[in-house]
């Protein structure tokens, strides 16, 4: 059995990293892994209402240190219910977005001092960052058509009615994450074929935990 790993999926809105977890879900259990699939926020019971509360459009006169504040509530409860003791139990975790989303849509997009929280971020956090993150890419100006694009049932949150501007600053946010960790970060151009992003996510998993050499 391998040893549990956290496997992270971040990029701006739109850019098609639900689609890869659920894609790399499946080849993972394909090939004989055990696999938790999850999200933030909302990855638990009180995870769902924090979700709610977050996301919902009507909530415009929310405040950007209350909607910081509920994000980490809703990041340590999803750690200690759902994803330490499933990496404890050798499972693989694919979780769609974590902590580099809070620090790119928060600290670069509404542009809070994350300083003010580094005594949480530190001791609740920092000791669970992933052990691999996969960013897609897409250009900010790609987002709202994106969104336009998705089926009739879709509806856009609090977050996918943001301005390009704010997506332009998350997006700088992310390019200074990744190039600060390079070891944890793997980029991917969103903007390519599903399939092809795909056989690179999987290419990397190979490399990195040995997983899924069978014929």
């Amino acid at each position: 059995m391998h040893s549990g790993k956290l496997i992270t999926f971040e990029g701006l809105d739109g850019c098609g990293k639900s689609t890869q977890l659920e894609k790399i879900n499946n080849w993972l259990i394909q090939q004989g892994c055990e696999v938790l699939k999850t999200k933030e926020p909302g990855g638990t019971r009180i995870g769902q209402q924090i979700r709610h509360i977050l996301l919902n459009p009507e909530h415009k006169e929310l405040n950007p240190e209350s909607e910081l504040l509920l994000y980490l509530s809703d990041r340590i409860q999803h750690l200690k219910e759902t994803i330490l003791p499933a990496k404890a139990q050798g499972k693989m975790v694919l979780c769609d977005r974590f902590h580099d989303s809070t620090v790119v849509y928060q600290g670069y997009g509404r542009g809070i001092d994350l300083r003010s929280i580094e005594s949480i971020i530190s001791y609740s956090i920092k000791p669970y960052l992933p052990d691999l993150t996969f960013l897609l890419t897409i250009p900010p100006e790609t987002v709202a058509h994106r969104l336009d694009q998705r089926d009739e049932q879709f509806v856009k949150d609090r977050l996918d009615m943001e301005s390009q501007d704010f997506f332009e600053r998350a997006a700088n946010g992310y390019h200074e994450l990744a190039s600060a960790e390079p070891e944890r970060f793997v980029c991917l151009n969103g903007e390519q074929e599903v399939e092809v992003i795909h056989q690179q996510i999987i290419a990397v998993i190979q490399q990195r935990f040995e997983i899924g050499f069978k014929s």
